[in-house]
């Protein structure tokens, strides 16, 4: 295996297994398992059904950390799934990728979370829906101020929330088991029950599953931070998506416990309504202290693992060079200073939802690729290298999650052709940036 030299320094190994589980269960924990435990419940409504798309979900990202173990031991520098589509497929993707991930994934997808922390914020506190854009300004200030203090603060600072949020999820699970008397029928039919029906059912109950398990491989964006990349990658991506797989379904054992599926339907947030079902309105008010430690945490590991991305495509001469520097402590500070400036404009303004559903389209594309990278390195060469984790049945694994994501791309297009007309555009634009930006920026760095 040869990977292209690069003239920066390497980044220093300071982390250890702990950590990237924890950034890949950080960054997953969030809206998801506080939205979409009521838009399955509304699809599905049989509880077997319900579970069963949370574990397909977690088969799904299982497969995911194997494939992304592999390519992340063959590769283990700054940038995840940048460098794997970088080295597949040559400068033009990887620019697309990296471009579009720091705008629309990074920075939006901090927005968001920010949002959401900033709307539970107003609720939780009792003042005017207009102060939602201030307090989430506010919380990203204060994550990435903290994280721009260095890796190990960072770090440090998102493990604690991590941890805060499992326990939180745990505590649910408890409530559930132990106060819970709903009867569950989990074998219940579905009101639509023909047998065809069953898998469209099921197709379309794992979709909002998927959003719930999203980035538990965000971690291998740090693999040039971590120790014994060959041990720690694979131990940390299987064991993310097993640990979160084993939490999801439990939580939702403990919804189902508390109220039956039919009045979970449509919920926007049925963790709030079984704890008020449990302890009143009070137990409500506790929900949304939780869920806003919850958005905190995810917000943080989102900045600290994926700000690699903006920094791997600076330091490789795809973006502006100020934006790979690192502090002595290991924090890009300058690239955090521009993502963060760039998401509190987002929640200051609150224009950038429908532009996020444009990339999301164009992300499934992306990652299906980065995939398919797995398929490509293994038929360039002649022998596997000893000292890359090998994902069993790695093509066909890469296979299968290439033609789930496909699917997902039919489905998004189907559903709402806009996009893909949007998403076209987006690719155009950026296609013609790679170009400018290749006439503009002659000397660049190797690789």
């Amino acid at each position: 295996m040869t990977e292209r030299a690069h003239t920066a320094l390497p980044l220093k190994r300071v982390l250890g297994v702990p950590t990237a589980l924890f950034v890949g269960m950080g960054v997953a924990i969030g809206s998801g398992i506080f939205r979409a435990p009521g838009e399955v419940a509304d699809s599905l409504q049989a509880p077997w059904l319900i579970l069963l798309a949370w574990i397909v979900g977690g088969v799904f990202v299982l497969m995911a950390g194997m494939v992304t173990a592999e390519l992340s031991t063959r590769f283990p520098r700054a940038g995840g799934e940048y460098v794997y589509l970088r080295e597949a497929y040559g400068e033009f993707v990887a620019f697309f990728f990296g471009w579009s991930y720091t705008v629309f994934i990074i920075g939006g997808g901090a927005a968001i979370i920010a949002r959401a922390f900033g709307d539970f914020g107003c609720e939780l506190l009792g003042v005017p829906a207009t102060w939602a854009g201030p307090i989430a300004a506010a919380a990203i200030v204060a994550v990435t101020g903290v994280n721009a203090v260095g890796l190990r603060t960072g770090a440090g600072f998102q493990n604690v929330l991590t941890g805060a949020k499992v326990l939180a999820l745990l505590a649910i699970v408890v409530v559930g088991f132990t106060c819970g008397t709903e009867p569950i029928d989990f074998f219940a039919s579905p009101p639509r029950t023909s047998t065809s029906s069953l898998l469209v059912l099921l197709s379309t109950g794992v979709i909002p599953v998927l959003w719930a398990y999203d980035g538990t491989t965000d971690s291998v964006k740090m693999a040039e931070e971590v120790r014994d990349v060959r041990r720690a990658m694979p131990r940390a991506l299987i064991g993310s998506a097993l640990a979160i797989t084993l939490l999801y379904v439990l939580v939702n054992v403990a919804f189902l416990r508390i109220m039956p599926a039919a009045e979970m339907a449509g919920l926007s947030s049925v963790p709030g309504e079984a704890m008020r079902r449990v302890f009143g309105p009070a137990g409500r008010t506790l929900m949304l202290a939780v869920a806003m430690l919850v958005f905190l945490g995810t917000l943080s590991s989102t900045l600290l693992a994926t700000i690699r991305v903006t920094f791997a495509l600076a330091r490789d001469g795809l973006a502006f060079r100020f934006m790979a520097r690192m502090s002595k402590d290991q924090a890009p500070v300058p690239a955090f200073v521009v993502v963060a400036g760039f998401a509190m404009v987002l929640v200051l303004t609150r224009t950038f939802t429908e532009v996020l559903r444009v990339y999301f389209f164009a992300g499934v594309i992306l990652f299906g690729l980065s995939y398919a990278s797995l398929v490509v390195f293994r038929l360039r060469e002649a022998f596997f290298p000893p000292e890359v984790y090998r994902c069993p049945a790695g093509i066909f694994q890469a296979f299968t999650l290439i033609t789930i994501q496909l699917a997902l791309a039919i489905g998004l297009v189907l559903s709402n052709p806009w996009d893909a007309v949007y998403t076209t555009i987006l690719l155009t634009v950026f296609g013609l940036l790679y170009f400018v930006w290749k006439r503009a920026s002659p000397v660049r760095s190797a690789g």
